[in-house]
């Protein structure tokens, strides 16, 4: 408004002089976008589908001007149809993004949630030796906050809740890759728990600052399965290309769990 950007709650003043901003991801005159690489549908049922979202990309459209996101491509991912996104993945994570068709269906997706029937599997590679499963059950503050803070005290909030698994390490590199199951989450809930445990996730530059910053290497976090009542995606990693920024030798006993990770194809009853 009149040269300055403000937010969307600013109260517009008579006479002054709007001016609005296309963001990157709107089609603009009947053509379509071209779709990022990396970025495809993956599963399309009659209420629920999942598309596959590369690190990088943003989830949703925020505001405008903001940056390209797979909220702009659903209309052309699935053509006639209205597809809701269900959750959003931090802009470099990479994995599962499922969506509803219709608001009916995202409703009950919601209530399922609440009730804990929703299950979402992550893999990770993280920094040092993780040598037994754990559940991380400490409370998370994320109002009004970039970097989420993990407090001393636990949740009595089952929800929000991460359990970790370990499934292979290498000494060589000093890393483990785990597996991550949690039910509804909180923003940055899997990167801050792990952190807080003082195993960062590889190519975190905000919760592992001090080892990561300016490395320039890819976030490892991935959303690998998702299953709730009616629905079930799982997808693996695809972290030997350079996608989302330069490439580390994850060690051979990373590789090998990697490779030996089995996502069951069960469905939510």
């Amino acid at each position: 408004m009149d040269g300055v950007a403000r937010q969307a709650a600013f109260r517009v003043r008579a006479g002054a002089t709007l001016r609005l901003a296309l963001r990157a991801g709107v089609r603009q005159a009947g053509r379509a976008l071209a779709v990022p690489p990396g970025l495809y549908v993956l599963a399309e049922g009659q209420d629920y589908g999942a598309v596959a979202k590369p690190g990088g990309l943003a989830s949703a459209a925020i505001g405008l001007g903001g940056q390209e996101s797979v909220e702009d491509h659903l209309p052309g991912l699935f053509p006639g149809r209205e597809a809701v996104l269900l959750g959003r993945l931090d802009t470099p994570t990479s994995g599962i993004l499922a969506v509803a068709f219709g608001q009916e269906a995202a409703r009950r997706f919601r209530e399922a949630e609440d009730r804990g029937e929703v299950r979402k599997t992550y893999l990770a590679v993280v920094r040092g030796l993780v040598d037994a499963p754990f559940t991380a059950r400490q409370e998370l503050l994320t109002a009004h906050r970039a970097t989420t803070r993990v407090r001393a005290r636990d949740s009595d909030d089952p929800l929000r809740r991460t359990a970790v698994t370990p499934l292979g390490y290498d000494p060589g590199t000093d890393l483990t890759l785990v597996r991550a199951d949690i039910a509804k989450g909180a923003r940055h809930q899997i990167r801050a728990h792990l952190a807080a445990r003082g195993h960062p996730i590889l190519g975190d530059a905000r919760y592992g600052k001090e080892i990561e910053e300016g490395l320039g290497l890819r976030l490892y976090l991935h959303h690998a399965r998702i299953i709730f009542p009616g629905f079930a995606a799982h997808l693996m990693p695809q972290w030997s290309g350079p996608e989302g920024g330069s490439v580390l030798v994850l060690g051979p006993g990373v590789e090998q769990a990697l490779d030996d990770v089995v996502l069951a194809n069960e469905v939510g009853s």
